[in-house]
């Protein structure tokens, strides 16, 4: 069965993928796919889950046209999916009963009121009249699209087979998703920088997002280390193939805020984990040495990293606090700039509850964005909810004895501090491609959490799980 829906699933991505290519918009196919999506997640929550984790990453999107000077709408077919199956998981809960509309987690009270937040500001910058409702309402919706996930994968999933099945079929998707950014890569000339499936088309690199792919690769790359640190048997051998196979497509993002964001991972891992350092720093160091022995590859990147602060690119300069200056190549100023807009400008304006959602553009960075839109009401929420995130890991690391339970828990931590380091220059909890695998990934922790916290301490014993 396993099989059959994973085929299944590549095979459904793969006809979206040529409709969408092919401009088919007929409103007869469209009305029967979501019936059909409808009727399987009402029968079947859990393979419709799994529909979803395929169509995260391999999902078409579908341009509806620029909304605003900066922002574009986007919808894409996932979006369509997790509306049509939280719609059928709303009936069937209604109709059986069986279960609370929402399970109590660690993380629900934070992630509810920084929704509502989200409806608020927004609703008084539509009466202030600095936000049109029409454009302001979407945005906020794709906002709730993701703690909708959470919500819903919190409630369809039940127990730690269903986490070690999910587990499996997104290392499927890693893998499809690796090969698609060598792929177009090494398709769309010299000037291009590997990015997910159907951002952008095969040789035109200029709408392609790659902080999107980098910043799922910090998802990705966390689960990995935490099985190499956390597991036994063959696991540490798949986790370091998946992970030697999958960084050169990470390279290839030449996404500066990512390569931070790992960087910051590195010794996050040593933080929380005690385990195989010693390997580690092996693995880590060869993998060093590798980098160095690619000259074309260690070239780009080095490039990408310099061009930063140095060379003729970096015309821009800034006063530091200890007196000397710091340049900056144009990109890079951005954030800085709208930082200091945020906190000087836009913040004092309206303090509280910040301008709304898309009220200060895209904001360069997420801190930015979330001052800007939220304000430091907004910041505050945002603080309580990542620190709840890091709260609920840290605590199914220490109930759990299962290795890859714990791989998991860990792998999520560290993954939040990429993410974290990332953000200061990407609205990556915005990014659907990001966002969307971290919240189930969540929920599947808040799963974990509340059986643990129902049986006892030490759910499980180490078992040699197999992925």
């Amino acid at each position: 069965m396993p099989i059959i829906i994973v085929l299944v699933a590549l095979a459904a991505a793969g006809w979206l993928g040529f409709m969408a290519a092919a401009g088919a918009q007929s409103h007869l196919v469209v009305l029967a796919a979501s019936c059909l999506v409808g009727l399987f997640a009402f029968f079947s929550p859990r393979l419709s889950l799994t529909l979803l984790v395929f169509s995260m990453l391999l999902s078409p999107e579908i341009g509806l046209g620029a909304v605003s000077g900066s922002r574009s709408l986007v919808v894409r077919y996932d979006d369509i999916f997790i509306a049509i199956i939280f719609l059928s998981w709303f009936a069937r809960s209604a109709i059986f009963k069986h279960k609370p509309f929402i399970t109590a987690t660690p993380v629900q009270m934070p992630v509810m009121l920084y929704t509502a937040l989200c409806v608020v500001s927004t609703g008084l910058g539509v009466m202030r009249g600095d936000l049109s409702w029409k454009i302001s309402s979407l945005y906020v919706l794709k906002y709730i699209e993701y703690f909708l996930l959470f919500f819903m994968t919190v409630n369809v999933v039940e127990s730690e087979e269903d986490v070690k099945k999910f587990l499996r079929y997104g290392l499927v998707v890693a893998l499809l998703v690796t090969v698609y950014a060598y792929y177009y890569y090494y398709s769309s000339g010299v000037a291009a920088r590997a990015t997910a499936p159907f951002e952008a088309p095969i040789g035109d690199p200029r709408d392609s997002e790659p902080a999107s792919l980098g910043g799922y690769y910090l998802i990705v790359f966390g689960i990995l280390l935490g099985l190499v640190s956390e597991t036994g048997g063959r696991l540490p051998l798949l986790a370091l193939s998946t992970l030697i196979f999958a960084f050169p497509a990470f390279l290839f993002t030449f996404s500066r805020s990512s390569y931070m964001g790992f960087a910051a991972m590195i010794p996050a891992l040593f933080f929380f984990s005690r385990k195989r350092r010693l390997f580690l720093i092996g693995f880590l160091a060869l993998g060093g040495l590798a980098f160095l022995l690619v000259p074309n590859v260690k070239t780009r990147v080095m490039d990408r990293i310099q061009m930063t602060y140095s060379g003729v690119y970096a015309t821009q300069s800034f006063e530091t606090a200890l007196g000397g200056q710091v340049r900056l190549e144009d990109s890079a100023a951005a954030r800085v700039y709208s930082l200091k807009s945020t906190i000087l400008e836009k913040l004092p304006k309206h303090p509280f509850f910040g301008w709304g959602v898309t009220g200060v553009g895209l904001g360069d960075t997420q801190y930015s964005l979330v001052l800007g839109e939220l304000g430091l009401l907004g910041a505050v929420l945002f603080i309580w909810m990542i620190y709840r995130l890091f709260f609920t890991a840290r605590a199914v690391y220490r109930m759990y004895a299962s290795p890859l339970v714990r791989a998991l828990s860990l792998g999520f931590t560290i993954a939040l501090v990429g993410l974290l380091f990332q953000a200061v220059g990407v609205n990556n909890f915005i990014v659907v491609r990001i966002m969307e695998p971290f919240w189930f990934v969540a929920a599947l922790l808040s799963v974990l959490y509340n059986t643990g916290k129902t049986s006892g301490s030490a759910v499980t014993q180490p078992s040699g799980d197999k992925a």
